[in-house]
């Protein structure tokens, strides 16, 4: 099975998303979803997304910063855990080939975007509330 991380960094007053527009693998191209990618071996889910998420956007976060909230699976061939945190998204750039984006969390809706996002992202938002 392949595992994956998949996190969304918001702005400190939860409007906006850093996002990226996928290239690969050919279903998502063209694409918003949140930044991420694979969890190496014996590498925990945590020390993945901030590893991912530097790698793309060349920001820098802690494993710790991260809060993991969502898992969905095939259950046979992939499993991807999803994480949020609040951060500086205007520091983030792309890096890498896929393009790094900063949204408005409300124009999700009028975006192409992996279709789970129009639950998971307002799930994020919900969960930071709750936490303030």
């Amino acid at each position: 099975m392949i595992k994956y991380v998949c996190g969304f960094m918001f702005s400190e007053d939860l409007k906006r998303v850093v996002l990226i527009k996928k290239n690969k693998p050919d279903w998502q191209r063209g694409l918003f979803n949140g930044v991420g990618g694979k969890i190496e071996k014996a590498e925990s889910s945590f020390d993945a997304m901030a590893r991912e998420f530097e790698e793309e956007t060349g920001v820098k976060t802690d494993p710790v910063d991260w809060w993991y909230f969502n898992m969905e699976t095939d259950e046979k061939e992939w499993m991807v855990r999803f994480f949020f945190c609040k951060g500086d998204v205007d520091a983030c750039k792309t890096m890498e080939e896929e393009e790094v984006v900063v949204h408005d969390t409300v124009s999700i809706y009028s975006l192409p975007v992996i279709p789970n996002l129009l639950e998971i992202i307002p799930r994020a938002v919900l969960l930071l509330i709750a936490r303030s």
